[in-house]
Parts: structure tokens; sequence; C-alpha cells
């Protein structure tokens, strides 16, 4: 296929593939509705590219076999368990994340510039729709048929601890452009940023806020570090000071004079009666823990809640209380393997290291709050992973700088 193979040499994808790639990312936070729009969009690239030339890239190789592991170990907890057809869905959602991460993955490296700046911007679309989406919602300004807020805006998602993680990605690539503009295009991304700090904030997850917490704390210590200059490292520290200043002084503000502030104030209470009554979030996954010792097969995908009362709220118990040992072990190996390909290429000297600092940055920041939340279908996470690969396989290749434009 000419506009596959020819991203390899430098040429500029058709204009419809650009086109498609960036509307699917772009409705990736529409998913109060199955299916969701970007699945179809996904199944259609996947349908499309590869009969036409598109390629699994080799270096993927170990990565794609712990994830068939991961896969199987799965199967196997479904076909064993007493009730198979509970398990269909929730099965075929976890392959079907494993095939996007294949897609990505193939369709990026083969000119992770372009495609990486495409992604990015589809992704900045969303998170604006879902953040003007929320603060209507929020403020009782849309129907209920468009979901009802309930003290904490969603937006187009069905829960808004899902909406607003999903905002971390955007604010930090925002931050990102944010501190390499001048004059007035440093307001303009600074306007963009506060809508989205503020999105974050009506989300009101805790675990949110600790992922842009971690998320901002590690971009931050990677630009600094890989700052080529005295001067550079002293205007990354004004500038990360200033923005500092001002959210602190917007969020002032919103607690102080909007209804908005004491649900801030409630939800910012790290431990919630909720998380240590019984039957709650930490009881649940004390249950989870026992059961992973006694089932090493898994009790199957989806079975938590008919098992537990409720999910265990941590990615890491969830896949190994589901999907057994082998899958939960296949699954932390190809997360540790993803994290030391990415640490491991940070001061590596490549116009795709400022993408990869933010994509990783944005990573952790996801996997640490999967501590206290199960991310394993968020489809951001695996966009995510997939970029991680895509830009990492990239700067091992030394792939040459694109000539369309920067990272962003």
């Amino acid at each position: 296929m000419d506009s596959i193979s020819g991203t390899v040499s430098g040429l500029a994808p058709a204009s419809w593939l650009r086109s498609l790639v960036w509307l699917t990312v772009a409705v990736s936070s529409v998913v109060f509705i199955e299916p969701a729009p970007y699945d179809i969009l996904v199944l259609l690239l996947i349908a499309m590219l590869f009969p036409m030339g598109l390629r699994v890239p080799r270096e993927i190789g170990v990565a794609a076999l712990l994830l068939l592991l991961f896969a199987a170990a799965n199967l196997a907890a479904a076909i064993t368990s007493s009730d198979p057809e509970t398990m269909l869905r929730p099965l075929t959602i976890r392959i079907y994340m494993l095939l996007t991460w294949v897609l990505w993955v193939s369709l990026v490296v083969t000119n992770a510039p372009y495609f990486s700046r495409v992604i990015w911007q589809g992704y900045a679309f969303a998170a604006f729709l879902a953040v003007a989406w929320g603060i209507l919602q929020y403020f009782g300004h849309l129907p209920e048929s468009l979901g009802a807020a309930y003290g904490r805006a969603r937006g187009p998602f069905k829960d808004a601890n899902v909406f607003a993680p999903f905002l971390v990605p955007v604010i930090l690539y925002t931050l990102a452009r944010m501190l390499r503009m001048r004059g007035l295009q440093l307001v303009l991304e600074a306007t963009k940023f506060l809508p989205l700090a503020f999105g974050l904030l009506l989300g009101f997850s805790r675990g949110a806020w600790l992922n842009f917490s971690v998320a901002f704390v590690l971009y931050m210590a990677f630009s600094t570090i890989a700052a080529q200059s005295l001067r550079e490292r002293l205007r990354l520290t004004i500038l990360i000071t200033a923005v500092g200043l001002v959210a602190v002084s917007a969020l002032s503000l919103v607690i102080a004079y909007t209804p908005a502030g004491q649900r801030f104030i409630e939800r910012a209470t790290i431990i919630q009666e909720y998380d240590v009554a019984l039957g709650g979030r930490f009881d649940t996954q004390a249950k989870a823990l026992r059961e992973i010792g006694r089932n090493p097969i898994g009790i199957g995908p989806g079975m938590s809640t008919p098992k537990f009362g409720m999910e265990p709220h941590n990615l890491y118990l969830h896949t190994a209380v589901e999907g057994g040992w082998v899958g939960a072990i296949s699954f932390y190996l190809f997360l540790l393997i993803t994290l030391v390909r990415g640490i491991s290429r940070l001061n590596s000297y490549s116009d795709l290291r400022p993408n990869l600092q933010i994509v990783l940055a944005a990573l952790i920041g996801t996997l640490v709050q999967s501590l206290f939340i199960d991310s394993t279908h968020w489809r951001h996470l695996w966009l995510l992973l997939a970029l991680t690969w895509a830009i990492t396989i990239a700067i091992d290749r030394g792939r040459p700088r694109d000539q369309y434009g920067d990272y962003v």
C-alpha cells in the first residue's frame, strides 16, 4: 500500500488515512454508548490497513507473546468457570484491547512524528469535547438523556472515574506545549490548559488527581534533566512556578466562590468511609488477595463483582483474580518491559524524546492510579502503551526527523 509504505521513506501518508486516524481518536471520549464510535473506527482501520500492507513490527515479538499468554489465560479461566456465558463480553473486550495495541504500534511506528502528532491532535479534540460536555452536565445545562452529573462531571463517559483520568495525558501535552511556546502562543496554550484542568477538578476523582500529580512531577523531572543548558533549566523552572501559581489561584477561586468548592473539600479526603467499610474497597481487595492465593486459574473475566459484590479497584489484583497466575505474570512482565523500554530511551538524542517524555509520564501516572482502580478496559491506557512502544522502536531504528513539523 503506497500510503503506508510511503511513510517509511518520509512521504506524507494519504490524506484519507490522516483524517481517519484523527477522527478515530477524536471520538474516543464518546463512550456512553456501545459499541463506541471509537471501537467501530478502530475495527475499520484494522480491517483496512493490514490487508493493504501495514506490518506488525518485529520488535514487539516478546511483548505480543506475553499479551497472547494473558489472553489465553483469561480464555482458560472463562472456559473452566461455571458461568462462561457471563464472561463472553469482558473476555471479548480484553482481546479487542490487545488488538488496538497492535494496530497503534504498527501504524505509528511507520512515521512516529507524523502519526503521534495526528493522534495528539485528535486526543486534544476528544478531551475538549469531554470537558465541554462535562461542564454543561455538571451545571445542569444538558438533558438527562446525555448523562446526569450526580455531583461529579463525567462528560460522554459512563463514569467520572474514567472521564477525569482520560484528561490527564492531554493536560500534560498542553503543558508541554506551554513550556515550548512564547508570547501569544504561550497565552493561547494557557487558555487551553485552564478548562482542561477545570474539567479534571469537576470529575472529583481522587485517583485522577493523583495520576496528574505523578505525571506532572515526572514530566517536569524528565524535561529538566533533558534541558541542554542552565538557561533552559531556569526558563523551565520559572514557567513551572508560574503555571503552579496560576493553577493554585484558580483552584482557590473555584473552592471559595463556586458550589464545586465544598465538593472538592469532601473529595480531597484521602480515605473515605466507603473505602474502609465492610464490603468496601479495601475489604474487597483483601477478599481478592485470598482468592488469588487459592485459585491459580482465576475466576474468569467479569466475575469480580458477582464474586465479591464489587470490583477490587486495583488493576493488578483484578488481572490476577480474574485471569489467574499465568495471566497476571504475563501482564506484569509486559508492563515492566514497556516501562524499561521507555525509561531507557529517555536520554536518547532523538527528536522523538519530548514526545516520549509526555507519553511515559502519562503512562506511569495512569499505572500508579491503577493501584486504586481497574483500568484493564481503558482505551487510552492501551493507546499510551502503544505509543510508548512505537516511539521507542522508532528511536531505535533512527528514523529521520519528520519533515512535516515538530512532534506537537
